[in-house]
């Protein structure tokens, strides 16, 4: 008897282990259409796969799969990834965001909800967004984009409290110390604006992750 039932739990171990590849196999291969669908239109035919933005976000939906499993913060995590894929292209080439966006991160903010982390997001709205309005307002000439506080203060909002003034922090530091660097490199104006969204991106996703 005992064999038999040793055989039986070894199979539906087997067999349970096979049901979350499958699943995980399912879940990135949507995620990557998905992914493609949104590339698309910014980018001619091949040229898609030369860009980062393609690849980056392949990554990090198979991180978000190892970190979480095939779990409700491991989906949420992948739309937001598609929502900030798109403000960041739509940034990127065309230096402008639709508003839509910051309205989808503030409802996913609501997906697998947990009542008792709300003073957190709502204080990581208000310490993203007063910084940014007065900064704005201090010094108008070199104002922080409408788009950028809106999507920022959804994240911190959605990531809540340090995690969300986490993201904002380490996406603020890559821009400036980029955009610098590239312009220093390129003999560019330093004071020439550039996108903000992708280094925002970049900054939720760590902040998500860990």
């Amino acid at each position: 008897m005992i064999r038999p039932m040793l055989v039986e739990m070894v199979h539906r171990s087997t067999s349970g282990i096979w049901a979350v590849v499958a699943a995980c196999i399912a879940l990135l291969a949507v995620f990557l259409l998905a992914i493609y669908k949104i590339c698309k239109p910014f980018f001619k035919g091949a040229d898609m796969f030369r860009h980062w933005p393609f690849y980056l976000s392949a990554v990090v939906g198979l991180i978000l799969l190892l970190r979480f499993g095939v779990t409700m913060t491991a989906v949420k995590g992948m739309i937001l990834t598609l929502i900030l894929l798109y403000a960041s292209m739509s940034d990127f080439k065309k230096r402008e965001v639709p508003d839509w966006i910051w309205v989808m991160i503030l409802i996913l903010s609501f997906v697998n909800f947990q009542s008792d982390h709300l003073s957190s997001m709502i204080t990581g709205a208000v310490v993203a967004f007063i910084p940014q309005l007065a900064t704005n307002m201090i010094n108008p000439n070199r104002p922080i984009g409408g788009a950028d506080i809106k999507i920022s203060t959804a994240m911190a909002f959605l990531l809540g409290a340090w995690k969300g003034v986490f993201a904002l922090v380490v996406g603020l530091l890559l821009a400036i110390v980029t955009t610098a660097v590239t312009n220093k490199v390129k003999n560019q104006d330093q004071k020439a604006s550039f996108p903000l969204v992708p280094y925002l991106w970049i900054g939720a996703t760590i902040a998500y992750l860990i």
